[in-house]
This record gives structure tokens, sequence and C-alpha cells, in this order.
């Protein structure tokens, strides 16, 4: 079985704080009936790569701001996911249905 290790985005203690929040929360980009939040590590959004996870929320946020000017909402931007997140290392384990 093979094992890798990979990041996470947690949900911060004063965002939580500051919702009523209880417990940990990450970001799951799947689930936006949920405001793409989950409690289950095992469906939480993988990034294997950190640093492209990094260049793609701020490629994202220029984009936004280069087709709506400065004041773009730009929620999977880099600034509004650094500000609400912060990176977890895991290590994630291959199963039978899904490789890594």
């Amino acid at each position: 079985m093979a094992v890798k290790d990979a990041w996470i985005l947690r949900l911060r203690d004063e965002v939580k704080g500051e919702n009523n929040m209880s417990g940990e929360w990450y970001f799951d980009n799947k689930n936006e009936d949920n405001d793409f939040l989950t409690m289950d590590t095992n469906v939480a959004t993988l990034y294997f790569d950190k640093e492209k996870g990094i260049r793609d929320f701020k490629n994202y946020e220029q984009s936004m701001i280069d087709k709506f000017g400065n004041h773009a909402i730009c929620n999977f931007g880099y600034t509004s996911m650094m500000k609400n997140f912060e990176f977890v290392e895991v290590t994630v384990s291959e199963v039978e249905d899904y490789p890594i």
C-alpha cells in the first residue's frame, strides 16, 4: 500500500469563533451545499503539491481582479483562503478504489 504526504485546509480557530462553530472544519471544494466545508478529513480537498495550490489560489484571485476590478469578490482567491484556512499536513494511504 502506497503512502504519500499531502495537505488539507483547516478552518482557522478565529473564523470558527466568529461564526459560533465548534470542532474541526476543512475545505471541501465539492460540498457547495455546506458552504464548501466538511468535518470529515477523508473528503476534504487534498493538495499533493502545496505550492501549486497556493499558485492556483493566487492565479484565480488575479483573474477575478483582471476581469472585475480591484473590488472583485474572490472567495477562492489566495487572500480569502489564507485568511480563513491554514494548511495542515496529512498522510494519505492508497486504498483499492482510490489510488494515489
